[in-house]
This record gives structure tokens, sequence and C-alpha cells, in this order.
């Protein structure tokens, strides 16, 4: 008899396969239908975030399982309810499996400007499709060691034993404790040396959880199911050095993932505040800041449902500030454009990436150090109740032996 934990991770890959099921069937009725049929979709496809702890292997899967899967439901009512594609056109036959399967999980509509049907039959050479999945494999080794044996363990590896008030509440303020505001527990050079490491630690293992997801599915939908082509499964993130400023590392680093389905359902919000009558500035405005607040809702929808109560407002307090800081970076680049005018372009790139780095060094702690303070909490409680075991069974071996 096959346990229930044996089958667990496969519990929200069958609620994801049956909400797509639903898509199909939603995908080839009548848009009145659609309305009244939604619920077929919705209910397991919540299931399929709401299941999530049971994919506990690697532990962050959970968190970016669920991330995903609110992403895509918010593809899906675009698709369905917001763009109302017809249930056939020129380039998709009604009932049509494989050209639903292009739709279903091209959430950053790469298929949008198709010349060609795209149901016809994934023609790549064998040796392409080697040649792809051997470098996808070769990715996750890299990302595998450098996670396991360089980035996880290298603020202890630097800076030796740490302990939990190093991150507790107070150490995630910084420029309040800076020495020229005489603060009577400044900052110390080694609490800034260990947030400078852990932002650039913060920041790769995020990219991680993204990109390795990103890369196994890859191979699994190119190399193994044989649905997609390579060129299907473009990179996900882009060049790091093109990040030399906040609006850029959002914009031209990170994954667009969230913008297609995000900006939808913004449009809608802001039809129906009549915001376009402001101004296309205005409007533009608006949307960015909507795409922003629903990353944040999306998070802290993870967090409040991963138990973590006290993370549902910071992440979207996060999100927010990273809109605002944006928005004034703007501003000052504007006023600043004469003085670049006589500035090399590598020193303007320089600055910019101090800059970015600089928002990083002050912002990433207060948004993850409570993760760090909780695990070492939780780290000095196990040793301590090894050594209290140890202390009990030693007391019971002394009595024993008197």
């Amino acid at each position: 008899m096959i346990s229930y934990i044996a089958l667990s991770p496969s519990v929200p890959v069958a609620y994801l396969a049956t909400a797509s099921l639903a898509f199909y069937i939603l995908l080839n009725i009548p848009q009145q239908l659609r309305n009244l049929c939604f619920p077929i979709f919705l209910v397991p496809a919540w299931r399929a975030f709401a299941t999530a702890g049971c994919l506990t292997w690697p532990s962050s899967l959970s968190g970016v399982w669920g991330l995903a899967v609110l992403i895509w439901i918010a593809h899906i009512i675009g698709l369905l309810y917001i763009d109302k594609l017809p249930v056939q056109s020129k380039i998709r036959k009604q009932w049509d499996i494989k050209a639903t399967y292009k739709l279903l999980f091209d959430v950053r509509h790469f298929d949008t400007n198709r010349t060609t049907s795209p149901s016809g039959a994934v023609s790549v050479s064998r040796t392409a499709s080697l040649v792809f999945v051997a470098s996808r494999l070769l990715r996750l080794v890299v990302y595998w060691q450098l996670t396991v044996h360089l980035f996880t363990p290298l603020i202890p590896m630097i800076f030796g034993p740490l302990e939990p008030w190093e991150f507790d509440q107070y150490a995630q303020t910084y420029l309040r404790r800076l020495p020229i505001f005489e603060t009577p527990e400044p900052v110390t050079a080694r609490e800034t040396w260990i947030r400078a490491v852990f932002t650039f630690r913060w920041i790769w293992l995020n990219f991680v959880d993204v990109d390795a997801a990103h890369t196994f599915f890859s191979i699994i939908f190119v190399g193994v199911l044989r649905l997609d082509s390579p060129e299907e499964w473009p990179a996900m993130f882009g060049s790091p050095l093109e990040s030399y400023s906040l609006r850029r590392y959002w914009g031209r680093f990170w994954h667009r993932l969230v913008y297609r389905p995000y900006v939808g359902l913004a449009k809608v919000v802001a039809g129906k505040l009549h915001v376009r009558s402001m101004g296309p500035r205005v409007e533009k405005t608006f949307l960015v800041f909507l795409i922003f607040f629903n990353s944040g809702l999306a998070h802290a929808i993870v967090s409040l449902h991963s138990g973590n109560l006290a993370e549902d407002v910071d992440d979207i307090a996060f999100y927010c500030m990273n809109f605002a800081v944006i928005a004034a970076e703007g501003v000052i680049q504007n006023l600043a454009s004469p003085i670049r005018k006589f500035l090399p372009s590598w020193l303007c790139k320089i600055i910019g990436f101090v800059w970015v780095f600089t928002f990083w060094f002050w912002a990433a702690p207060k948004w993850a150090y409570h993760e760090v303070h909780e695990e070492l909490l939780n780290e000095v409680e196990r040793r301590n109740r090894i050594q209290g075991l140890r202390l009990f069974t030693g007391m019971l071996g002394g009595e024993q032996f008197r």
C-alpha cells in the first residue's frame, strides 16, 4: 500500500491538471457559459495553490509553486474574461488541444504574434534537443553546487558563529543607527559586512529559486515530453549588467513573468476608475503601481497561507516601497540629466550599480532578516534540547551505576 506521504507531491499537480482541463472546456464554449462555469476552473486552481505545502523538497519549492499558481490564475482570467478569446480563430480551431496547450502556460505571451498555427507539431532535431537539455542540466548542477556549498553557508563561513540578536528587529534598521545620529547602539563594522554579504546572498537565492524551477520545467517540456521547442523557453532573467537603476533592475534584469497577467487586471481597474481621462502619464504610473501592488498581494497571500501572519503586510509594503523609490528615482534622474551629459556613460553606470546595491543593502534585511532570526532561534532551541537530553540521560546513567 502506497502511503499518503509518497503521493503528496502529486496532489497539487493533479489539481493543476484538473484546472487545465477546465480551462480547455471554458476556452471552447461561448462567453456567456464561461461566466457561469468559471468555478469549474477556479476551485481546482485554488486547491493547486492551497496544497502547495505538499511540495517539501527543496524547501523553497512550495513558495515558488504558490506564487506561480497565483500568476497563472491571473493569466487564465486575462485570457478568458479580459481578452475574451473566441472559441476559434484563424490560428486556432475549436477543441484544438495543442493550440489550447500553447495558450495555457504562455504567461509571458510569446505566442501573441505567431504567424503560423501553434497547433502544428513541434519540429526539433534530436541534436538540438539534447544540447538544450544538457546545457540546462549543467545549469541546475551549477546552481545546486553554488547554493549548497557557497551561498547557503556563506555568512557563517566568513563571520563564524552567529547569534539570533544579530538578525532581530533592531538589526533590521541601519540608517537610523549610523554614528552621526548619536544612537545608543550604533552599527558596527561586523554588522555592516554581514548586511552586505547577506544582500548578495539574498539576491542570489531569490534568483535561483525562480530560474532553477524554470530550467527544470524547460527540460521536462522540451526534452522529456517534447511538446515545446527550445525557442519557446527563453531565459527567464536578463543580464545583471543592465540593472544600473532600480527601474532597470525590475524591468531589464528581473523576470517579467507577472507583467502581462497583472497589467491586464490593472487595466480593468484603471478603466473602472476612469484613470485614462487623467492623461497617459497618470495612467501609465497607475498601471505600474497596480503591478507592484498585485505582486505584493500575491506574496502576502502565500505568506498568509503558509502561516506567516506577520509577513503579509510587510510583503505589500515592500513592493509598494519599490514603486515609490522607482518614481523618486525617475524624478531625480530627470533633474540630474544636465549633469549626466558631462559624465562618461561608464561612470554613470557605476554610480547606478552602487545606488541599486545601496538600496537593497537597506531594504533586503527589512524584508528577510526575520526569517534568519527565526531559523537561528530554532537552532538555539534545538541545541538546548539536545544538551538537556544529554544531561538528563547522563544523570540517569550516573544513578544507575551508584
